[in-house]
Parts: C-alpha cells; sequence; structure tokens
C-alpha cells in the first residue's frame, strides 16, 4: 500500500490520484472493527469478548500505521483515529490509554521529531476522551457522528498547516478526499456498532418476554392450585405448633416450616402479580405522602438490619398510576437496599422535581453490583441473594414501565447502589381539578 504510483484521469475537472483507492483500501480495513464486533457479541458481551474485540480494533491500527498512504515525502494519511475512538468510547478509556502509548511508540520509530508534538496532540485527546466518555453513552446516534466528525476539524486543520509548511499545496486536493474519506469511514463504523448494539438490545427484550410469558401462564394456571393445599398445610402446622406436648426441637421444625411456607406464599403472590391483567385505572398519587408510608412501614425491618434509613422529601409533587403498585415497587428495593447492607449501614431517600419529572433516589451503601450484573438485574430467576427469585425486581420495573415511568441503575462493586425512578409529574394547575381516581 506504500509509495503508491499516481494514475491520472480526469472526473468532473478534477484530477483522481491513486491516493484516493488508497483511502479505499483503508476503509475496508476500518470496517474489521463492526464485523468483530458483530460476530465477538452476538453470543454475550463478558471480559473475553471485550478482550478479542479490542485486538480487533489494535489490528486495524497497526495496519493502517504500518500501510498509510503516501502522497509526496514525508505527507502521508491513515486511519489511526478511527479505532481509536472506538476503543476509548465502546471499550474502556484505559485501554484507548494504551493505544495512545502504542500510537507514539510507533511514531518515535519512524520519526522521532514528532514525538513532543504527539504527545500533547495525543494528550489533550484522551483528557477530552476520558471526560467525554462518561456522556457519549446517553448521545443520540447523530450527537455521536457530530461529535466523532469534529475532532476531524483539528485534524485537517493540522495537516493542513504541515502541507503549506512543506510547500507542497497541490497535495490540498488530497488532503480533502482524506478528510472527506475519514468521515465517511468513521459514520459507518459507528452506525454499524449502533446497529449491532440494538439488535442486541432487541434480542434481549424478545428473550425476556418469552420468559415473562411462560411465568404468566405459569402463574395463571398453577398458583392458586398450590395455594389451596399450602393453605391447609398451614393450618395444620399451625395447630400442632399450639400443642404443649412438643419438645423445643419439634416447635423449631415446625417454625422452620411456617417461614419456609410463607415465603412459598410470597413467590406464589408475585407469580400471581405477573398473571395479573393490567389496570387502566391511574390514581393521582403523592410521592411525598407515599414516601413517607414506605419509611414507616420499612423503618422496624431497617432497625433489626442495623440500618439508617434518611430521608429528604420535596413536597407537593403528584403522579398518576396505582398507588399500591407504587408502594410495592419502593418497597421491594427498599428491602433489597437494605439487605445488601449485611454489617449495616446508612440507605437514602431523596424525592425531588427534574426536568418535568417526579425523581425518587434510593441510595444504599451496600456491597454493589457488578457490570455483568447490573445487565441481567431483573430478568426472570436471577437473583443476587441466595434466596431470592429475581421476581421482585421484574415486576418492580414492569410496574415503572406502566407508569410510563423509567429507571436508572448506578452501581459498583463495594461502593453501594443507586436506584432512580423518573415518572413523569402532574403540573399543580392539573392535580387540582384531578380527582381522586382517574378512569
Amino acid at each position: 500500500m506504500s509509495n503508491p504510483i499516481r494514475v491520472y484521469s480526469v472526473v468532473g475537472g478534477f484530477i483522481v490520484y491513486e491516493f484516493v483507492a488508497e483511502l479505499a483500501l483503508h476503509f475496508f480495513v476500518m470496517m474489521m472493527i463492526p464485523l468483530s464486533c458483530f460476530i465477538l457479541y452476538r453470543r454475550c458481551m463478558d471480559t473475553k469478548t471485550t478482550i478479542l474485540f479490542a485486538i480487533a480494533n489494535f489490528a486495524a491500527l497497526f495496519l493502517t500505521m504500518s500501510f498509510p498512504a503516501n502522497i509526496s515525502g514525508n505527507i502521508h494519511f491513515d486511519l489511526k483515529f478511527i479505532p481509536l475512538f472506538i476503543v476509548f468510547f465502546y471499550i474502556r478509556p484505559a485501554i484507548g490509554i494504551l493505544f495512545v502509548v502504542f500510537i507514539i511508540l510507533f511514531k518515535s520509530l519512524v520519526n522521532p521529531s514528532e514525538v513532543l508534538f504527539l504527545l500533547l496532540n495525543y494528550g489533550i485527546a484522551s483528557v477530552i476522551f476520558i471526560i467525554m466518555s462518561t456522556f457519549y453513552k446517553r448521545f443520540s446516534f447523530m450527537q455521536k457522528i457530530i461529535f466523532g466528525a469534529c475532532f476531524y476539524i483539528p485534524i485537517t486543520l493540522t495537516r493542513y498547516l504541515a502541507i503549506v509548511r512543506s510547500g507542497d499545496t497541490d497535495e490540498i486536493l488530497n488532503l480533502i478526499w482524506f478528510s472527506i474519506m475519514s468521515a465517511i469511514t468513521l459514520t459507518m463504523v459507528i452506525y454499524l456498532i449502533e446497529l449491532n448494539n440494538i439488535q442486541l438490545s432487541m434480542m434481549a427484550q424478545l428473550q425476556n418476554s418469552d420468559k415473562m410469558n411462560a411465568i404468566s401462564q405459569l402463574a395463571a394456571s398453577v398458583a392458586h392450585e398450590i395455594r389451596n393445599p399450602m393453605t391447609s398445610v398451614r393450618g395444620f402446622l399451625q395447630l400442632i405448633k399450639s400443642d404443649n406436648n412438643l419438645t423445643e426441637e419439634q416447635g423449631m421444625f415446625i417454625s422452620i416450616s411456617l417461614e419456609e411456607l410463607k415465603r412459598t406464599d410470597q413467590i406464589i403472590n408475585d407469580f400471581l402479580s405477573l398473571a395479573r391483567p393490567e389496570t387502566k385505572s391511574n390514581e393521582l398519587i403523592s410521592l411525598t405522602k407515599t414516601i413517607e408510608e414506605v419509611f414507616s412501614f420499612m423503618k422496624p425491618y431497617a432497625n433489626i438490619s442495623n440500618v439508617l434509613i434518611e430521608c429528604d422529601i420535596e413536597q407537593d409533587l403528584f403522579i398518576l398510576g396505582n398507588s399500591h403498585e407504587m408502594k410495592q415497587v419502593l418497597i421491594n428495593i427498599t428491602k433489597n437496599g437494605i439487605e445488601a447492607m449485611q454489617s449495616g449501614g446508612s440507605l437514602t431517600i431523596k424525592v425531588y422535581q427534574s426536568d418535568g419529572d417526579g425523581v425518587v433516589d434510593i441510595i444504599d451503601q451496600g456491597i454493589g453490583l457488578s457490570e455483568q450484573q447490573l445487565t441481567q438485574l431483573g430478568q426472570p430467576y436471577y437473583s443476587t441473594k441466595t434466596k431470592g427469585t429475581g421476581l421482585g425486581l421484574m415486576i418492580s420495573f414492569d410496574i415503572i414501565k406502566r407508569m410510563n415511568g423509567e429507571y436508572k441503575i448506578k452501581s459498583k462493586e463495594r461502593c453501594g447502589t443507586t436506584f432512580s425512578l423518573l415518572f413523569p409529574l402532574v403540573p399543580a394547575k392539573d392535580y387540582r381539578g384531578i380527582s381522586t381516581k382517574i378512569s
């Protein structure tokens, strides 16, 4: 790919060099990145696949730097910015730093005089990438494209200055071709990776939907049949427990059996909640009053677990939904937060408004969750607790969705977890005229 023989032809009044063909080859090298993303992440997203994806990006980086498109003397072009961009924003900034170190070392062997310039250039870029990496995930597709393209503006300017300084002003046309091809390539890479991520998300939702349907059908068909004999068993055990002739060991066994029956009954209630048809009626819910009721209900359980619950509640925040289900959601998440602090701690509940939404933050100081656990949270049968079924959170997420709300989870292992629930607020001028129940 180096030292190309120029071929001249006239198209629309412009001279087209073989340089364009060289850049086209670099374009196909960059296509290794979305192709590897598509292949690797078909099955699962774990550390192993992430490492393999990073290796694919490194291969693209090495090839584009080893065989640059030369146009004259020391002026040459490559697309090393693209794998560097993808690694920073789609893998990890730490791996991006390793890529920067490799680029500087590689360039120092080829042209040692550029080392200081590269250190300054890529040092600034790395700082910007690290700062923006947390915001990039929230960008829309077009915002991501624009964000990436913006970095080609200073790249193009610096290369323009280098061409002017060398006196090869005739190569400015090649610089234009390079900028266009680079922007197109980055757009294609981002588009294909984002498309793959959307497909993976849709597949996960379909799988969860299938599981939900299966659980709902199972719940509707067997839950009541299981509860009937359980009620009889519980009644007989309670009668036996009241017998004064029981030994201490027999009484302990009966108490354990009753506790397990109680837990089984709660699991059945969870199944029935899944099978219960969605209600179309909404109530005007005061977040202030609801949080206060949940606080009063959960305080004894928190005291037993050596957990202090602190509340910071903004007044006069109203939403539409089902008050019973809203309490169920808050109790489930609060209970999980308390149980995550096995050695005690503090659980904070904040209620406030932000951008037209009523926000409930439930912050614990528990063991936290890993990235893999966060991706599986709320799935059927998945729980981080030894005796959990995963149904509680799954039901909670379903209720939040039915109330037109959304949830955000921030967690880090050994650093606690923050659940943020967002619900559309009813403006004061509207809820004053709303009746207690709306059909």
